[in-house]
């Protein structure tokens, strides 16, 4: 599977209930090193809105202007960083994942590598 197939997929719990949709893929680059001298880039977790699938312009984050922010959290509902380590399964356009909604970690309380 390539990484922008995954982008846009339905994101459920193990139960069944609709969290979202995935919006990003977060990428760490600390794999084995390549020919090219760099790092290979690995999945470290996926980026999930609450109203399916859009795209992130980085207001998600809780930076630039207030209305913006508010604005932008408005269109998108809840914005989680959901580990790798917590999908269980992936097929045909749905991600079910191990957490509940409510076990979720918000995308503001991620730290930036």
């Amino acid at each position: 599977m390539r990484l922008n197939e995954l982008l846009g997929h339905r994101v459920v719990d193990r139960a069944g209930a609709e969290i979202g949709g995935v919006a990003d893929v977060r990428l760490v680059q600390d794999g084995p090193l390549l020919p090219s001298m760099q790092r290979a880039l690995r999945v470290d977790g996926l980026i999930v809105v609450e109203h399916r699938a859009t795209r992130l312009l980085g207001y998600e984050r809780h930076v630039g202007p207030a209305l913006l922010r508010w604005l932008v959290h408005r269109r998108l509902g809840q914005v989680w960083y959901l580990s790798w380590d917590d999908v269980e399964q992936i097929s045909a356009g749905v991600v079910t994942i191990r957490p509940g909604r409510d076990d979720l970690t918000p995308l503001e309380q991620v730290a930036r590598h």
